[in-house]
């Protein structure tokens, strides 16, 4: 990039940034300027509404309005360029602006002659040739309404690719030191749950699809060459020969797969598992990650997958299978599509699992499974059955991974929004996946009437962009005071708590999957900071909290006990208030052992005179240093040879301001502040 164009768009971004209230108008120049013929070849209009966006979103603009100048604009520089076309048709050769490139015009007719009316679609996204394609469609005398149809759509795809980013990133650098470690926290999770998505897709259609298929040819041969005649009629039944045979065997293993995992995650609940704590423990983590931007960006993916905008984009996917005759096929989506919003509500009602906040009536009141992830699989598992249907199996990798993702989100959404619980979720997806196999199965019973991928999918992302947008703009206030976090704590009174109420809390830590592990030997009442003084009289010591450089100091040879705070562990999916460590053994063996103290915050509070504290549970650990290789090094958590060591049950306040007493032989050691009368 030249000299004079860097610093052109750097005073166009710096022009934003000090007029936030023109960002708008600015967008919608350099989106026209991007369809514009031959302007948009010399100027970079993506890189400068990039930075615009992303100034935008740092300044608090509405990222709709963006969104909306974005395409407005789009679809306004294509148009001129059609219009341009059109009017002056092959004379525009004679121009002078073409005459220092020679065969440009030439170029974006031979494309539109590769792909006709997708090459609209196709060109918005490659430099150079979409500002040249517009104008030669023109020329060509493309039907005005196809032209439209796709220069409308694509512009609606490409503003939101390059806005709703750009914002993100702006929103990012206003708050990220405020909040960069929870966005960063957000970002690994849904980074690492796209990622398994996709190679779940890639390895199902490029690994397990073929391997599946070559044993079920050979479980047929081999049945066609027993003797017995039922063994024959099976093998003829079986046929490998039948035209969807390799559709029949991944849809027909789909099916089975997800009806099983649908089948034991009902059993889970039914049968008071671990999955029901580990839901409680994820949730809590989740809450615990939250920032104000992400809550924003969640409460508009989970609006996308409202009533409202399913709804819509269903209507607009049969009405294009009706408009083109392939009435079977309408009907078959359709019917999985009303069987899942039949098939949820029935289940929510039989199972009546509580949300975890209470934010609806009647059937929806409850949780198990999620709606909004339920029917957005059914609805993009049904959309992606019918663009891949023929492809190869790249494309098919590309069109199902996106429908995962965009299932996954959704879900994600609403875990993150407490709205449901992660096993509500992962219930939606599998029902989802059932309804899917079913429908792709039932495709490879009739021969479909042929039909446009590219109406169906302009069609039905077109309405969830105009539908679900103004839904997610219009109801954005009240979602967000819907979904906002929020803390349920439960009173106590302290003599309630130290007569048996106690036994309320919970004995033992749980873990993130759900699992009792280590016993809770203290409950405290107050903060774990006033214990310091007396904890420090018998050995022990304050830490600071666990980080991410921490982990990176364990892959450094001079890594030890000594300097290494101990690790995050969670219980419920709370991180430590406050960490403890004993400070026998010194600070020159790397292989000595620690005792390790934690306090995580319950859900309690404990009242007595009007005056209220915070109920802390506390739980005891050895910390192991070992070293198997000499470049890493890890801590290894085990139960202490007791879960209250002398040093905590010998806590003596002289003061009298704080007061102790086991609960039990085998009970926690109970901490309260002492009251004066």
């Amino acid at each position: 990039m030249s000299e004079w164009l860097h610093s052109f768009i750097q005073q166009i971004i710096d022009f934003a940034g000090n007029h936030p209230s023109l960002v708008g108008l600015l967008i919608f120049i350099f989106s026209i300027s991007e369809g514009l013929a031959i302007i948009g070849a010399t100027l970079p209009g993506e890189t400068v509404l990039f930075g615009i966006a992303a100034v935008g979103g740092a300044a608090g603009v509405n990222p709709w309005a963006m969104l909306l100048w974005a395409t407005f604009g789009a679809a306004l520089g294509d148009g001129i360029s059609f219009w341009m076309g059109r009017k002056y048709g092959e004379s525009i050769t004679g121009w002078r602006v073409f005459h220092s490139r020679p065969g440009l015009l030439e170029r974006g007719e031979k494309y539109i002659g590769e792909h006709g009316a997708k090459s609209i679609a196709i060109a918005r996204f490659i430099p150079v040739v979409r500002s040249i394609v517009p104008l030669a469609a023109g020329v060509l005398r493309m039907d005005v309404k196809r032209f439209y149809f796709a220069n409308i759509t694509s512009a609606i795809v490409w503003a939101v690719l390059h806005v709703f980013p750009a914002v993100a990133i702006g929103m990012a650098y206003k708050t990220l030191g405020e909040v960069s470690g929870r966005i960063a926290a957000m970002a690994v999770i849904v980074l690492i749950t796209a990622a398994a998505l996709v190679w779940l897709v890639r390895l199902t259609i490029l690994w397990i699809a073929p391997h599946l298929a070559n044993a079920y040819v050979r479980a047929v041969a081999a049945l066609a060459r027993r003797d017995d005649r039922v063994s024959r009629m099976l093998a003829r039944l079986l046929d490998p020969g039948h035209p969807h045979f390799a559709a029949l065997i991944l849809w027909g293993a789909v099916l089975i797969a997800a009806i099983a995992g649908s089948t034991r995650i009902l059993q889970l609940l039914l049968s008071n598992d671990p999955l029901l704590r580990a839901d409680v423990a994820i949730n809590h983590l989740v809450q615990g990650l939250r920032s104000d931007p992400v809550d924003s960006f969640m409460v508009v993916i989970t609006a996308l997958g409202d009533f409202t905008p399913v709804l819509a984009a269903t209507l607009a996917l049969i009405a294009v299978l009706l408009i083109q005759r392939a009435w079977r096929l309408a009907l078959a989506a359709g019917g999985v599509i009303a069987a899942a919003s039949l098939f949820v509500p029935l289940v929510k009602y039989l199972l009546h699992k509580p949300r975890p906040i209470g934010i609806f009536t009647g059937a929806s009141a409850y949780s198990f499974p999620s709606g909004h992830t339920t029917m957005t699989a059914v609805l993009s598992g049904v959309l992606a059955v019918l663009l891949s249907r023929g492809l190869g199996a790249r494309r098919k990798t590309a069109i199902f991974s996106a429908a995962a993702l965009w299932a996954a989100m959704v879900g994600a959404s609403r875990i993150y929004l407490s709205a449901h619980w992660p096993s509500d979720v992962i219930g939606g997806l599998l029902f989802g996946t059932v309804l899917t196999a079913i429908f792709a199965l039932l495709l490879t019973q009739f021969r479909p009437r042929p039909y446009s991928r590219t109406a169906l999918a302009g069609a039905v992302l077109l309405t969830m962009t105009a539908v679900g947008g103004y839904h997610a703009a219009t109801s954005y206030k009240t979602a967000l005071m819907r979904y906002a976090p929020h803390v349920t704590l439960h009173e106590m009174a302290l003599q309630s708590w130290l007569d048996g109420g106690w036994r309320a809390l919970p004995g033992r830590r749980i873990d993130i999957g759900g699992e009792s592990k280590e016993p809770l030997a203290i409950q405290l009442a107050g903060s774990p900071a006033a214990l310091a003084p007396l904890l420090e009289k018998q050995g022990w010591r304050k830490e600071r909290p666990f980080t991410w450089t921490d982990g990176l100091w364990l892959l450094s040879p001079n890594a030890r006990l000594f300097n290494t705070p101990p690790l995050p562990i969670l219980h419920n999916g709370r991180l430590p208030a406050m960490t403890y460590v004993h400070a026998a053994g010194g600070k020159t063996s790397a292989t000595r052992a620690r005792l390790v103290l934690r306090f995580w915050r319950s859900d309690r509070m404990l009242v007595r005179g009007g005056i209220k504290w915070p109920l802390y549970l506390g739980s005891v650990l050895m910390e192991r240093f070992e070293r198997p290789v000499s470049w890493i090094a890890y801590m290894k958590e085990t139960p202490p040879p007791a879960p209250l060591p002398a040093s905590l049950k010998n806590l003596k306040d002289p003061s009298g301001h704080i007061s102790t007493r086991l609960a039990a032989p085998a009970g926690p050691l109970l901490v309260w502040r002492a009251l004066r009368e």
